[in-house]
């Protein structure tokens, strides 16, 4: 099959228009995102191991954090959406005097040891989740 010379110019002209300024904006989006979730589990973190040396009565569960400094506010719903779909924080509704709590989980202590949120194309989660098979195969 042959292109028609008009067609194959319009083909060409085509694949110079890529935008690939909007391909960087996304990617620096989506790091600067997962920087922002990874402070909020920070300080999540942070709170909980004060709460703890308080010496204090301390079951575990934190309120939410409403101000982070170099996060907006507005964002803080997302971040923490994202974080409780990634199983990094818990939640618990603990009635109408307290309200919702939040607690730091294993994933999200592992998160800050690594750096790193999960995110659907973090190529570390396959090595986790591939180191941690390995161990408990060689533990049974």
């Amino acid at each position: 099959m042959q292109i028609r010379p008009a067609v194959q110019a319009l083909l060409n002209a085509r694949r110079r228009m890529v935008d690939i300024e909007d391909m960087t904006e996304a990617t620096r989006q989506s790091s600067e995102f997962e920087n922002n979730c990874l402070t909020v589990v920070n300080c999540y973190a942070v709170r909980d191991a004060a709460a703890k040396a308080s010496g204090g009565e301390y079951a575990g569960w934190l309120d939410r954090i409403q101000d982070v400094p170099g996060i907006e506010r507005s964002s803080l719903t997302s971040i923490h959406g994202f974080l409780i779909a990634q199983g990094l924080i818990r939640f618990e509704f603990t009635g109408r005097s307290v309200g919702l709590q939040y607690q730091l989980s294993t994933q999200g202590r592992e998160s800050i040891a690594r750096g790193s949120v999960y995110l659907s194309d973090d190529p570390h989660r396959d090595e986790t989740t591939n180191s941690e098979s390995e161990f408990i195969g060689q533990a049974a």
